[in-house]
């Protein structure tokens, strides 16, 4: 049986990734941070182990007895905009998972890049794989290290041909949300502390879905191609209606102007320099609020066999795991 490296495994994407790798007959061996609760892979018949992508001989010694590698490991911090340990794990880290992938003759390596390596366009127009980049407008080192390690690979693979697909979500919504990460939107919705919606929207995807995409990107899709793993693109209202409706919450979130967006973006990014507390909106994520993140996820759709679940199943199984988990009161 082949066995799959999946690192940032304990995360909701890597959680899911671990399932859906099972379901389709391999073996995992899930690489998890040292210190972290993993307890999004109990009960799963995989080998846990704890390490850096940092650590390259860490990684030679777990990686030398697997055919692939899914890489998810990441870090997504938004706040403060420029952290070099951001940029050093996320372009760094996967140069070290590349190169021993090369080293060790494994089959190919599934990198977990972000679809805010392409720009967006509109609902009648998204954007695809085609797309430029431009999110280094933005000025975080999330966005632009996710990119740096996209170029990385696809560079590499210009030069040696070394076997490497792209698989590129847009904004996940799903269980296992142990962070919490995206599902913090959908805690701030149920407590009724977020007070509104702005003008922009995003493409909408159920994580498991993008589990389904990386799953088969080991076996189908071209090497060396990126592909946007998406979902529907939706506005933040339509968002939020949806989320209400799977909540059985009523809908009372009134539009809010991006001039006052912006406005207590940049307040709650001063006060954060001077508490050293982490903004629940900083300036830059409220830059991005008002812009259209919109796409295509017609590629990954055919030549990936990604299914394409309502969002609302999507919501419905944050929610649950959330409540599962004590989350939600």
């Amino acid at each position: 049986m082949e066995k799959v490296f999946v690192t940032g495994a304990d995360g909701m994407l890597g959680s899911s990734i671990c399932r859906e790798a099972l379901k389709q007959g391999y073996q995992v061996k899930a690489m998890c941070m040292p210190g972290r609760n993993t307890g999004t892979l109990d009960g799963l018949p995989i080998e846990k182990i704890y390490g850096d992508v940092l650590d390259k001989d860490f990684l030679e010694a777990n990686m030398a007895d697997c055919t692939y590698v899914i890489h998810v490991a990441a870090l997504t911090n938004v706040w403060p905009r420029r952290i070099e340990h951001v940029r050093l794990v996320n372009v760094e880290g996967t140069r070290n998972v590349m190169e021993l992938v090369e080293r060790l003759g494994l089959v190919r390596m599934v990198h977990i890049g972000s679809a805010s390596s392409f720009a967006p366009g509109t609902l009648e127009n998204p954007g695809d794989e085609t797309s430029d980049y431009v999110g280094a407008r933005f000025g975080m080192d999330y966005i632009d290290s996710k990119y740096e390690a996209q170029e990385l690979l696809l560079k590499k693979f210009r030069e040696t041909g070394f076997p490497v697909i792209v698989v590129c979500p847009t904004f996940m919504i799903g269980p296992y949300d142990a962070g919490p990460s995206s599902g913090q939107m959908l805690l701030g919705l149920y407590n009724g502390v977020i007070p509104g919606y702005g003008n922009g929207g995003k493409n909408f995807v159920c994580a498991t879905d993008v589990a389904v995409a990386a799953v088969h990107a080991l076996k189908k899709g071209s090497l060396g191609e990126c592909y946007i793993a998406g979902g529907e693109n939706l506005s933040y209202k339509q968002f939020f209606e949806r989320a209400c409706r799977v909540m059985d919450k009523p809908f009372r979130l009134r539009k809010i102007p991006h001039f006052f967006i912006l406005s207590a973006g940049f307040l709650n990014s001063v006060t954060a320099r001077i508490s050293g507390r982490m903004p629940k909106l900083s300036y830059g994520m409220a830059v991005i609020a008002g812009v259209n993140q919109y796409f295509s996820p017609r590629k990954a759709q055919v030549e990936l066999d990604m299914p394409q679940t309502k969002i609302e199943t999507g919501i419905e199984d944050c929610v649950a795991w959330f409540r599962q988990h004590g989350y939600l009161k």
